[in-house]
């Protein structure tokens, strides 16, 4: 029986230890990290687990972003197939853009640039490509740029391990400083479409072809003559003798009158009115009514001469008779009353 469970615990032992290789196998970029030596790019831009900047240019360090068409944003993510941070790049808008670094090799050296990990959430909507400018430059639309293979559709592990898609490009450099490019081409857009990008190396590759760069333009016959167009024309002149010189005679200086400067008259000032106030109205009261005396027989003797003194004989005479009349009347009167009061 101890044999039999032994027996069990053994192959039970081997199916473990079994699984763990079978993992291993599966998954290598635990064993064997693509970043490491005989890659030359330097192991913290490689790896792409630190970053700068904010988005919408959140970038690895080491790396530098450029758009050619769209407006992408760029962030760190976490989605990689190694672990640790990856560089996302999105939009709901149609773009074509990608990252680059420059690296130091040695000229003449051949190099392979290489991508382990280029992840589209909808795969045919996104193409991915490596380029190389063995100039060092940092321009992706240069003519000295070499670009390898444009990938479209599946694949997420791309050139490691197994290279089931092959982008990868070879160079050789010219200079002390090499150039690689990552870009992707995302023309269409479905929804909220991302790219998951992780590690980017460059290893020596002896295989890499001698760099033929295209010879720099010059000027066609053409161009030669719309350049001679646009200089200004010079007429040849007939070559004669130079005329003898004549002395002449040195003029006088004349002394020029300096101008007076004619004085601007100065209108007079304008007389600004001053307001003369008005004189404040002073009430005077009204004298106190005094009272008139009652009629006195010498008032009335004295307003009897002044009418007897404005009228002629006849109305005096007139008058007279009428006051001795109304005297009488008077007199009449009173001893009348006088007499029945008795």
């Amino acid at each position: 029986m101890s044999s039999i469970y032994a027996q069990r615990w053994t192959a039970a032992l081997g199916l473990v230890v079994g699984a763990l290789l079978a993992l291993a196998t599966a998954n290598p970029a635990l064993a064997s990290d693509p970043c490491n030596p005989p890659n030359v790019i330097p192991q913290e831009v490689c790896d792409m687990d630190s970053f700068y900047g904010s988005p919408p240019r959140q970038l690895p360090v080491g790396w530098n972003a450029f758009v050619l068409s769209g407006d992408p944003n760029f962030y760190q993510d976490q989605h990689t197939f190694f672990g640790g941070f990856n560089l996302t790049i999105a939009s709901t808008n149609p773009f074509k853009a990608g990252i680059y670094t420059q690296v130091n090799v040695t000229p003449g050296a051949g190099y392979r640039a290489s991508i382990s990990w280029g992840a589209p959430n909808v795969p045919d909507l996104f193409g991915r490509q490596l380029g190389i400018d063995p100039t060092g430059g940092t321009d992706p639309t240069a003519t000295t740029v070499i670009w390898g293979p444009m990938h479209w559709g599946e694949g997420r592990i791309l050139n490691y391990p197994p290279p089931d898609v092959n982008i990868d490009v070879r160079a050789r450099a010219l200079g002390t400083t090499m150039t690689v490019f990552f870009l992707t081409d995302h023309p269409r857009s479905a929804a909220d479409d991302l790219i998951l990008i992780d590690v980017i190396a460059l290893y020596p590759d002896d295989s890499a072809p001698v760099v033929e760069l295209p010879p720099t333009a010059t000027p066609t016959p053409a161009e030669a003559v719309v350049e001679a167009a646009a200089q200004p024309e010079t007429q040849a002149q007939p070559a004669v003798d130079p005329p003898t010189a004549t002395a002449v005679p040195s003029a006088t200086p004349t002394a020029t009158p300096t101008a007076t400067t004619t004085p601007t008259a100065t209108p007079p000032p304008t007389p600004t009115a001053t307001p003369t106030p008005l004189p404040t109205a002073t009430w005077t009261p009204f004298p106190s009514a005094t009272p008139l005396p009652m009629l006195s027989v010498e008032k009335a003797q004295s307003g009897v001469v002044t009418i007897a003194r404005s009228v002629d004989e006849r109305s005096f005479v007139v008058l007279s008779g009428f006051g001795f009349l109304g005297a009488l009347v008077f007199g009449g009167s009173w001893l009348w009353l006088r007499r029945r009061q008795h």
